[in-house]
């Protein structure tokens, strides 16, 4: 019988980029996918990707194919049902900041998934096993010792039902998972008596700015009708069907039917087809997964976890959060490295995010069926664009990602009074420094990759006012405490100095080499944004998934202790044996303990 550390149940873009990130940190998958695909729908489903949905791409190798592909919007531009333009204060294409990443990209769902499968394919030489169900798992005493204690049947497109063995199975099989619905996992929610329409087609229109990038149109019998560009000059078209319509023939709906009222709901713009390549008719239900892991060796993600509408677009970008959020977790958990509590925490932090988001959207998809929510109603001043754009703007952080936070448990996160412009919990923001010598800028998160491992980057400030805090690292990081003591490839480690690009390397600027690759912060804006003066030095640990972890200033070594003996299982290497932050030979040729040598001038005796 086949084993392998995960069994992976669909394989839309959630399923995949787990695959392809457990593959990336060095397990073993197995991935299936009900559908075959040469029959499976090509076109349409999900097409939004949000900014920090594109970072996690970029920090896994995976953003470069996309933004090749897809269609980049900022900003939007709105009409009223008279096909006047109006203003609205902000979507969430608009006004995007902190990121280099400031636009959504609109890239069908097909091409992404094509994107994350050649990475899966890269990286484990494996591809999906299409066609093929997911008949029954069965989990084994927690007592016994094999590990393997997930025995799955699957049913391949011909041939015999074949078992394999895991220790672990993911469903990210949609809304109606298998997984979900083998387990104990109970899936609630409302469904709304709403339905919608999605076309995506080839198109022409009188309607001025067409191919600007986002629309939206309040139309006088069909709600908020989005329109947005897609890749390949197709466009996006989606409203709400009017109920009594529904009613009527909703059952037996045609391209042609849905294709007619697409033509009313734009009036009064001219809209004419030259090919369709999808649609779909859809209601809309808000459940959520009483939680994302049952019986210790299941778990859910993406729509197997939580359902809503797409009028934020926030369903496959939730999902790939969940992914990139658990595939880290579960990865460590495997090798050993962490405790329970770590994977415990992905249940935890998503389905928090999932909370908000459907809160958010039992009035958005409300407002976008051209219907009142219940809280509006007694309101005489009602409008339902302007609610729309109050609502947008005030969850804008969280509908981009960048604003997703979460909260301290006393694990991963833990909570201090830094007083800095970032805290633990949030997104580590993205900057620009300056590699040894070359003075072109280089972006922080190209320099902190998502390798399944915790970073740990020193914003050192200026090294002429810190040398003492330095000097107190290199001894921690030389001692018998240091993280770097613990067994396994767990960490990697930078330098961030607020000083100018004219030294080099450390050994020739700091008098050490113990402290991962050095960068410069020549004009002081990555120290900025990160709340750190130039005469303070701060580390910041970052998670694999980029968020931060803990803050500490350098010289309290103490607080790092402490933070990694909080959920790190591994055993520490002996005393004498060689680790990444042991005796390093310096400069002169010796090792130990050494004063930390800035160039024209004296070392810090302290603070």
């Amino acid at each position: 019988m086949k084993e392998v550390d995960v069994l992976i149940v669909g394989a839309g873009p959630v399923g995949l980029l787990t695959a392809y990130c457990l593959a990336r940190y060095g397990l073993s998958t197995h991935i299936i996918e009900q559908h075959d695909r040469s029959k499976q729908t090509l076109y349409g489903r999900a097409a939004m990707i949000a900014p920090r949905t594109l970072e996690m791409f970029d920090q896994l190798d995976l953003v470069d194919p996309l933004l090749q592909t897809g269609f980049v919007v900022r900003g939007q531009v709105h009409y009223d049902k008279y096909g006047e333009r109006i203003d609205v204060k902000r979507y969430a294409s608009s006004n995007i900041k902190d990121t280099f990443f400031d636009f959504l990209l609109l890239c069908r769902q097909k091409y992404t998934e094509d994107v994350i499968h050649d990475g899966y394919k890269r990286v484990s030489g494996q591809s999906v096993h299409y066609g093929t169900k997911l008949h029954s798992y069965d989990i084994s005493d927690p007592r016994d010792s094999d590990d393997y204690k997930v025995t799955s049947n699957l049913q391949p497109p011909t041939g015999p039902v074949i078992s394999i063995k895991s220790k672990y199975i993911i469903g990210s099989d949609g809304a109606r998972s298998t997984v979900r619905t083998l387990s104990p996992i109970i899936f609630s929610g409302s469904q709304t008596s709403h339905h919608f329409i999605r076309i995506d087609a080839l198109v022409r229109t009188s309607m001025p700015l067409g191919r600007s990038g986002l629309v939206g149109i309040e139309s006088a019998s069909h709600g908020s009708v989005l329109w947005a560009c897609l890749d390949h000059h197709m466009t996006r078209i989606g409203f709400a069907f009017p109920p009594t319509l529904w009613a009527q023939n909703g059952a037996q709906l045609t391209q042609d039917d849905v294709v007619a009222e697409a033509k009313k709901a734009l009036q009064p713009f001219s809209l004419e087809f030259e090919r369709v390549d999808w649609w779909t008719a859809y209601s809309v239900a808000q459940r959520l997964a009483s939680t994302y892991r049952a019986q210790g060796r299941v778990l859910v993600a993406g729509d197997a976890a939580h359902t809503h509408s797409s009028a934020a677009a926030q369903g496959m970008n939730t999902g790939i959060h969940d992914a990139v959020n658990l595939s880290w977790k579960l990865a460590g958990r495997i090798k050993g490295w962490y405790e329970e509590g770590v994977l415990d925490s992905y249940s935890i932090e998503r389905r928090g995010i999932a909370e908000k988001i459907i809160e958010q959207d039992t009035i958005v998809a409300t407002l976008t069926a051209g219907e009142v929510p219940e809280r509006y109603r007694d309101d005489p001043g009602f409008e339902r664009s302007s609610v729309l754009s109050e609502i947008y703007e005030r969850n804008q952080a969280l509908n981009v990602g960048l604003g997703v936070n979460y909260p301290a448990d006393g694990c991963t996160i833990v909570a201090n009074d830094n007083n800095k412009l970032v805290s633990p919990g949030e997104r580590a923001p993205d900057a620009l420094v300056q590699r040894p010598g070359i003075r072109l800028p280089v972006r922080l998160h190209n320099l902190l990759k998502n390798l399944g491992k915790f970073s740990l980057m020193l914003m050192c400030g200026n090294p002429a006012k810190t040398a003492a805090s330095l000097h107190a690292w290199h001894d921690y990081l030389s001692g018998p405490d240091s993280h770097t003591c613990y067994q396994g490839d767990l960490f990697q480690h930078l330098t961030i100095m607020n000083m100018p690009n004219e030294h080099g390397s450390l050994v020739e600027t700091l008098g050490i080499d113990d402290a991962g690759d050095a960068y410069f912060d020549v004009d002081g804006s990555a120290h900025e944004r990160y709340g750190v003066h130039d005469d303070e030095a701060v580390v910041f640990v970052l998670r694999p998934d980029g968020t931060i972890g803990c803050i500490s200033a350098l010289r309290d070594t103490a607080t790092i202790v402490q933070y990694f003996a909080g959920f790190l299982k591994v055993e520490r290497r002996s005393q004498g044996e060689s680790h990444g932050g042991g005796e390093k030979a310096l400069g002169d040729g010796t090792t130990g303990e050494v004063d930390i040598q800035v160039p024209n001038v004296e070392r810090e005796e302290g603070h």
